[in-house]
C-alpha cells in the first residue's frame, strides 16, 4: 500500500473510530430497560455497562487479529465458510 494518499487513510481511520464510539454508546439509552427487565438497582445496571465496555475492549484486538489472519490466509479461509459451494 502506497503512502501517497494520507488524507484518505486518515478519513478511513476517523470513520472507524467514530463508528466504534457510536457502537459503544448504543447501550446507554437501553440501560433503564435493562434495569427494569432484570429487576435490579442502578448500581447493578451500571455493572452491565462496565461489563459491556470491558468485553468490547477485549474483543476489539482479538477480532482485529482474526481479521488479519483471515486476510493473510487468502482463499483457504473461504473453504472453511459454511456458505462455500462444493461445486
Amino acid at each position: 500500500m502506497s503512502r501517497s494518499r494520507p488524507s484518505a487513510t486518515f478519513a478511513v481511520l476517523a470513520l472507524s473510530v467514530a463508528s466504534f464510539a457510536t457502537l459503544q454508546s448504543l447501550v446507554v439509552p437501553v440501560l433503564p430497560v435493562i434495569q427494569q427487565d432484570l429487576h435490579t438497582t442502578t448500581a447493578g445496571v451500571t455493572w452491565t455497562m462496565t461489563a459491556w465496555l470491558i468485553a468490547a475492549a477485549v474483543a476489539t484486538p482479538l477480532l482485529g487479529r482474526v481479521a488479519t489472519w483471515s486476510a493473510s490466509a487468502g482463499s483457504s479461509c473461504s473453504r472453511c465458510s459454511p456458505w462455500h459451494s462444493a461445486a
